[in-house]
C-alpha cells in the first residue's frame, strides 16, 4: 500500500553553506571587468549560506572578508535591484524573493520538471523516504528538487539550492559516473580539495564510479554522514551521458539487503518514465551541451 501523501519541503533547510574562505580570497582579489559581478555573487552565496536567519552588515563582511564600505554598497545596489531584501526590524539583509523567478528558469534548463513531478511523487509514497532530484552545474551537483516521505526518521542532508561536489553524496556520484572517462578523469584530478575537506577521498570515488557503472546505481554508504545512506540513478540523454539523477536518502538499515534492491527497481522505474517523458528535451542540443559529453 502506498504511503501518504509527500511533503514537499516547507523551507529550506540548514544544511546549505556559502563560499568559503578559498573563494572568498580568490573573489577578493578579482580584479578588472568581473570585479563587481565577481562580489556580487560572493555576497549573494554568503547570504543563501544563512538561510533564514540572514546577515547583519557586519557578518557579511567578517564572511567575505571584503571591506565595509564595499559590501555596504554592494548590499545597498542589490536591495535596491531586489537581489537582497533587508528587515530594517532586525537590520538583517536576507537573499530576495526575486531569485525565486532565476531560480525556477534554471530547473526547466532541460524542461524536465513537468515530467520529473509525478515519478517523484510516487517514488517519495512507495519508498516512504526523502527523495531528490539533482542536476549538474560545472562541476557540482544542484539540488532541484525534494520530496519528504513518512517515514518517521527523515534525512534531510539537502536543501533545495545546494550544492555538493561531483562524486560526493549519491545523486552528485550517479551524474558524474554516467559521465565520459576523460570528464570524469578531469573532475577527479581537478576537484580533490573541495572532496577531502568532506572527506571524501579521490580513490574511494573512483572505486564507486567504478561501482555505479558496473551495477547501473550509485550508492552512498553512510560516507559523509554515518548511519545516513542514500541511492541514486541518472537521467540519460540520448547519448546516454547523465543529465540529472534522481536518489532516495534514509538510515543506513533502510537501504540494504533486500530493501535496496526493491528501492533501486523503484528508481530504475521512475527514471525509465523521466526519459520516456521527455524524449524530445533529453535529445535536444540544450540537453547534451551541458550533460557532460565534451567533457
Amino acid at each position: 500500500m502506498l504511503a501518504e501523501n509527500c511533503q514537499l519541503p516547507s523551507r529550506v533547510g540548514k544544511s546549505g553553506r556559502g563560499m568559503g574562505r578559498e573563494e572568498s580570497d580568490k573573489v577578493a582579489a578579482e580584479k578588472g571587468d568581473h570585479q563587481n559581478v565577481a562580489r556580487a555573487a560572493l555576497v549573494i552565496d554568503t547570504l543563501a549560506g544563512a538561510r533564514e536567519q540572514g546577515l547583519r552588515l557586519t557578518d557579511v563582511v567578517e564572511k567575505t572578508g571584503l571591506g565595509t564600505a564595499t559590501i555596504h554598497r554592494l548590499l545597498a545596489g542589490l536591495v535596491a535591484y531586489g537581489f537582497v531584501d533587508l528587515d530594517k526590524a532586525s537590520n538583517r539583509y536576507f537573499v530576495g524573493l526575486k531569485m525565486i523567478s532565476w531560480t525556477a528558469a534554471a530547473i526547466e534548463r532541460y524542461g524536465l520538471a513537468p515530467y520529473a513531478d509525478n515519478a517523484l511523487d510516487r517514488l517519495c509514497r512507495q519508498t516512504e523516504d526523502t527523495v531528490y532530484l539533482s542536476l549538474r552545474s560545472g562541476n557540482d551537483a544542484v539540488c532541484v528538487d525534494r520530496r519528504e516521505g513518512s517515514y518517521p526518521i527523515r534525512t534531510l542532508t539537502l536543501a533545495l539550492g545546494d550544492r555538493r561536489p561531483l562524486g560526493v553524496g549519491a545523486g552528485s556520484l550517479a551524474l558524474l559516473a554516467f559521465q565520459s572517462d576523460a570528464f570524469v578523469n578531469g573532475v577527479l584530478s581537478s576537484d580533490v580539495e573541495r572532496r577531502n575537506a568532506m572527506g571524501i577521498g579521490t580513490d574511494l570515488v573512483e572505486r564507486l564510479v567504478g561501482e555505479a557503472r558496473e551495477k547501473g546505481f550509485a550508492l552512498n554508504e553512510g560516507f559523509l554522514i554515518p548511519g545516513m545512506s542514500g541511492v541514486a540513478v541518472p537521467i540519460l540523454d540520448h547519448d546516454r551521458r547523465a543529465v540529472a539523477a534522481i536518489s532516495v536518502a534514509a538510515i543506513t538499515t533502510r537501504l540494504s539487503g533486500e530493501r535496496l534492491h526493491a528501492v533501486v527497481e523503484d528508481l530504475k522505474a521512475a527514471a525509465v518514465d523521466v526519459q520516456a517523458g521527455a524524449a524530445d528535451i533529453l535529445g535536444s542540443p540544450l540537453a547534451k551541451r551541458f550533460s557532460g559529453r565534451k567533457g
